[in-house]
């Protein structure tokens, strides 16, 4: 096991010592935001799983190796620090679990109860019946367009379940955000913000208008507090929310005051709605290009219930092994995004390799998850390698979700609305794929609004 050497400050590093490869160049942020695959792909084959680039500003290291990525997502208060843009970390804003390092684990661990384990297995309910009601609007047959008509259901199950918001017309009566539709703009505003390279913050610029639909969403939430507080004997177990709330109650000192509760709504929410939303999007696009997964897909779904608007349980979720490994896969071919940046504190050297100080480290699932050394064939959509021992894999070669004190607080919730997301399609569609979909590339990769697929309603018997 490779161990990581942290140099003093002044410390003269080891005789044959190395740089990263690659030659920085002015061009390296254009071509990574144009396409982070190819611009990935390129270099990996190029200089190999490390190497050196420019992106954002500065030096940026690109890290793939399992030992690389673990050296990169565990530094904290050690020799790494955050290192996203200046305009991503101001749209995070002050209480955000990035900007306290010496924070992070107590807020973490604070907000895992709403997010994780008995908290998800009590979501489960509404999450099947928006899922089900969602897809009652799907044609019977016909295309439609893919990810578009996934997201507006996505957003349906997690608006309610972190935000503690009902999306009903009357609901919106007397607060700052008038109706379901103006939220859902409101928020994909604020979304793109956080991509807003310029720091400017005129609302000319994408981070402009994000900060001022941050401030617009913070003052909704501050109206919904108000008047979930009003509530009689809340709920911990019915959403986010609440969960923070009955905590406040519970003890006012902790760390969830009202300022804090409203910006890790609308940041949880930010955290997983359009990654959600493109996951679903992508399994169901991997699915098409490779059908010959369907019967077995088909034959797990009638082992634990044929049904199709029967809803699933948190038992059954744990039976359909193949269905996750299905989407574990797609999670590997199709990353949604890199993990957070790190910022070195101090110079620190891995396997002879100098990672000096000041430099950013970039942790990229698409490096990881296509070499040979973790994954045989990596180019090949093969669900059934995720079947086998996770043991038998590097801890660290397999990053959809990050790692580390960083890895997502959400990837329970994740797993779970794409489970039963996917569930409810097997059970009640079939679909195909004829054309390649294009891909956004960044911030998050999706498949294009204007991709459609065609679709087919199973006749239930």
């Amino acid at each position: 096991m490779s161990e990581v050497l942290v140099l003093e400050t002044e410390q003269t590093p080891p005789t044959g010592t190395q740089s990263p490869p690659r030659k920085p160049k002015w061009t390296d942020t254009l071509a990574y935001i144009a396409n982070p695959d190819q611009f990935c792909r390129h270099n990996l084959k190029e200089h190999g799983p490390i190497f050196r680039t420019s992106v954002f500003g500065g030096t940026t290291i690109f890290v793939g190796s399992a030992q690389a990525v673990k050296m990169a997502l565990n530094g904290d208060l050690r020799y790494t620090e955050m290192g996203l843009p200046q305009t991503t970390m101001t749209m995070f804003g002050e209480y955000s679990l990035f900007q306290r390092p010496d924070l992070h684990r107590q807020r973490k661990s604070s907000l895992r109860a709403g997010l994780a384990g008995q908290a998800i297995q009590g979501y489960i309910p509404q999450i099947n019946d928006v899922i089900v009601q969602g897809l009652q609007a799907w044609p019977d047959s016909g295309d439609i367009a893919l990810f578009p008509a996934v997201e507006q259901i996505c957003f349906d199950a997690l608006v309610p379940l972190l935000l503690g918001v009902e999306l009903k017309d009357a609901y919106f009566q007397g607060l700052p955000i008038s109706s379901k539709t103006e939220l859902k703009q409101v928020y994909k505003t604020f979304f793109d913000g956080f991509y807003g390279l310029v720091p400017w913050r005129s609302p000319l610029t994408t981070f402009g208008r994000g900060l001022q639909a941050r401030a617009r969403l913070i003052e909704f939430m501050q109206a919904v507090i108000r008047r979930r507080k009003s509530e009689a004997n809340l709920d911990p177990a019915s959403d986010f929310l609440s969960m923070m709330l009955v905590s406040q109650s519970a003890d006012p000192d902790s760390v969830f005051s009202d300022t804090f509760i409203e910006n890790q709504c609308l940041l949880q929410l930010w955290a997983s709605h359009y990654e959600i939303s493109g996951l679903v999007s992508s399994w169901i696009y991997q699915l098409g290009l490779h059908p010959e997964h369907f019967p077995d897909l088909q034959a797990e779904q009638k082992t634990i219930q044929d049904e199709a608007s029967t809803p699933i349980t948190s038992e059954q979720l744990k039976m359909a092994s193949f269905l996750e490994a299905t989407i574990q896969e797609t999670l590997r071919t199709l990353p949604p995004s890199s993990t957070a940046n790190r910022r070195l504190t101090q110079s620190v050297i891995l396997d002879g390799v100098l990672y000096e100080k000041g430099w950013t480290l970039i942790a990229e699932p698409r490096i990881a998850h296509i070499l040979p050394e973790h994954f045989s064939q990596p180019d090949a959509y093969q669900p059934h390698r995720f079947m086998e021992d996770a043991n038998s894999r590097e801890k660290y070669a397999y990053i959809p979700f990050g790692g580390g004190v960083h890895a997502c607080l959400g990837a329970q919730l994740a797993m779970a609305v794409a489970k039963i997301f996917a569930s409810h399609l097997l059970r009640q569609f079939e679909w195909q794929v004829q054309d390649t979909a294009s891909f956004v590339q960044f911030p998050l990769k999706k498949i294009k609004d204007n991709y459609t697929i065609p679709i087919s309603r199973l006749q239930q018997q």
